[in-house]
């Protein structure tokens, strides 16, 4: 079984891949055009290649809280929908406040993205640079590995 997670967003998406052998794949995505039904069907096609490419099974989604899902976040929600039910994949959402829950000591987004780094140390130069820059980038990268690690469906990926 082959988890991605992303973190979803309109200008910055963030993605990660978890399969058997640990994480595979993570990186921020970025898009600049102004939002538009054009846009969401290229942040749809651009997780749609890693869904064909790693052959996704698991989407764990970190969503914003219902009072912070804007008229775009609903369209591409629904958009990600009839993806991930056209590939037949399983999805799990989950938001930064159910992160956090399953990261007892990580009481802010600092403290999870330090933890992500604990779990996945090849993710540590991107993390470094995001802790100590202004402008945030990298944060949803990190908390895609995050959602992903920490899926319901995780066991089924980890080596026995």
């Amino acid at each position: 079984m082959v988890i991605l997670g992303i973190s979803i967003g309109t200008r910055t998406s963030g993605i990660a891949i978890i399969n058997k052998r640990g994480l595979i794949e993570w990186r921020t995505l970025s898009f600049k055009n102004p939002w538009s039904a054009q846009k969401a069907d290229v942040i749809v096609s651009s997780y749609e290649h890693y869904i064909k490419r790693h052959r996704v099974t698991v989407v764990a989604l970190k969503i914003p809280p219902l009072t912070h899902q804007t008229t775009a976040i609903m369209m591409l929600l629904e958009k990600l929908v009839a993806l991930f039910t056209y590939h037949g994949c399983m999805v799990e959402y989950k938001t930064k406040k159910e992160l956090k829950g399953a990261v007892p000591h990580a009481r802010n987004t600092r403290q999870l993205l330090e933890h992500a780094a604990l779990l996945y140390p090849m993710i540590v130069p991107k993390v470094s640079k995001e802790l100590t820059n202004r402008n945030k980038y990298h944060h949803k990268m990190a908390e895609a590995v995050l959602v992903a690690h920490h899926s319901r469906y995780r066991d089924s990926v980890t080596p026995g």
